[in-house]
């Protein structure tokens, strides 16, 4: 009996560990979190920002979570597998689950940030925090589009420019001839 039990809890257990490498693999953003004396009713509304951010939250036991990130970068920083462990898998917009997890973190002491992953590279507690820091992707994009359309707005008032300045020195001159006569 108990050997039977002991089969479904390790059938159990491995169907957990691919369902987490699967997730390792669809996330553009993984972070780990020492989620010490936190309440669980702040933790179940951080759940439900990260869901509205297309990203979620699990709380896994670290020899499950460490086999699953076999693969990855992680799999060799074995010291962040150790004390309470959650994992933030991220699925849209790189920025918004560490941005969300640095607002809910604030006055938590005792929480931290462990390290992750930004697309597949391993990523420190510092590099977490800076992401973080950093504007969403359509503000990003429009940054951009900005930097791109500048050289040409400048071409096009250089070209308006020509005409202008041809018309105020024709305007000049025949100014300048109709005072002599």
């Amino acid at each position: 009996m108990t050997a039977v039990v002991e089969r479904k809890a390790l059938q159990e257990k491995a169907k957990l560990v691919s369902e987490l490498k699967e997730k390792f693999e669809k996330a553009g953003v993984v972070i780990l979190l020492d989620y010490k004396k936190i309440d669980a009713n702040s933790v179940a509304a951080f759940r439900k920002s990260l869901k509205n951010a297309n990203a979620e939250m699990k709380v896994v036991k670290n020899t499950l979570l460490y086999r699953a990130c076999s693969g990855t970068e992680l799999y060799d920083k074995i010291d962040i597998f150790k004390g309470q462990t959650a994992v933030i898998f991220g699925y849209g917009d790189l920025v918004e689950p560490a941005k969300l997890l640095k607002e809910f973190l604030k006055g938590k002491e005792e929480a931290k940030v462990k390290g992750g992953l930004v697309e597949g590279v391993y990523a420190d507690a510092a590099k977490i925090d800076y992401l973080a820091s950093l504007p969403s992707k359509e503000v990003l994009v429009a940054q951009l589009l900005a930097v791109l359309q500048a050289p040409i707005t400048n071409f096009v008032r250089v070209l308006n420019a020509l005409p202008q300045k041809t018309v105020l020195v024709l305007d000049a001159i025949r100014k300048e001839k109709e005072k002599q006569g």
